[in-house]
């Protein structure tokens, strides 16, 4: 899936699925002014699933780390 086909797919998403995605920008806000790593975990049903910014343009970019 290419990156602007899954824009217009969260343009034209379900309520449901845009409160989530602003869910997470808010967790993310809060953990970023708390100098945290943007990152959240959600657990259904018995996944584990870690979600995390990579970069929001003019706020934050992740620092690369080494391998």
């Amino acid at each position: 899936m290419n990156h602007d086909h899954l824009n217009t797919n969260l343009i034209d998403s379900d309520q449901s699925v845009k409160n989530f995605m602003a869910s997470l920008y808010e967790t993310f806000s809060v953990q970023l002014k708390q100098q945290d790593e943007p990152r959240v975990k959600i657990e259904y049903f018995g996944a584990v699933i870690e979600v995390q910014l990579v970069s929001f343009d003019g706020v934050y970019k992740r620092q690369k780390t080494k391998k």
